[in-house]
């Protein structure tokens, strides 16, 4: 898509969004005259509008609102024990809904846990979206997926960093509800041998 029309469609959705609000309002004044949009004005409007507007893949993830309690595994290989660790994660959304925020804290082996994430629907590319950064390094993990009402689970494809290797690999996450007050997250990268393994396994639980 052009810069162009980039700026028309975000200055079009932002133009229909004042003029609602004086409506809405009910303003004793009278709004300024506004011009007729043209066709084509009005054909990237609606599509602005179509790709701004939450639907309910974006209410599936107000599911996660609230406080939980977290049950972290982690595996440095295949074949190795896995340590475990406490914390906790408070999620909430923002943007009027757009996006879940996630706040976590814990106490590893390694020391003090903090991390923080952000997860909404992209309607352009239908995928949910994922972002997260934590105090354990310096890059921004990322991430897409979709979800499978059937088996209740959110799967998720992106990069997560080998520092032993120097450089990022294909990481496979998943996110399965067992119940409205459970989840389980677990997180799969390459091993040495290349075989995918599982690394993460944390489970969520509600705090009432």
């Amino acid at each position: 898509m052009k810069v162009r029309n980039v700026l028309t469609g975000a200055v079009l959705v932002a133009a229909t969004a004042v003029i609602t609000s004086q409506v809405v309002s009910q303003d004793t004044k009278k709004p300024a005259q506004q011009p007729p949009m043209s066709a084509e004005q009005q054909a990237m409007m609606e599509k602005w509008m179509a790709f701004a507007t939450p639907n309910e893949h974006h209410k599936l993830l107000e599911k996660k609102v609230g406080t939980w309690d977290l049950a972290v595994k982690m595996w440095m290989d295949a074949d190795s024990p896995p340590s475990e660790s406490k914390g906790t994660s408070t999620s909430e959304m923002a943007l009027d809904g757009r996006y879940l925020m996630d706040h976590a804290n814990g106490q590893t082996e390694f020391g003090p846990f903090e991390g923080m994430g952000v997860c909404g629907y992209d309607n352009l590319k239908k995928k949910y979206v994922v972002g997260w950064i934590d105090n354990m390094g310096t890059g921004v993990m990322t991430s897409e997926g979709t979800y499978d009402p059937a088996t209740k689970t959110f799967t998720y494809v992106g990069e997560s960093p080998d520092v032993e290797a120097g450089k990022y690999v294909k990481s496979r996450t998943t996110e399965k509800w067992l119940s409205d007050d459970k989840w389980v997250m677990e997180s799969y990268v390459p091993g040495k041998d290349g075989k995918e393994f599982r690394c993460m396994e944390i489970t969520y639980t509600r705090v009432k």
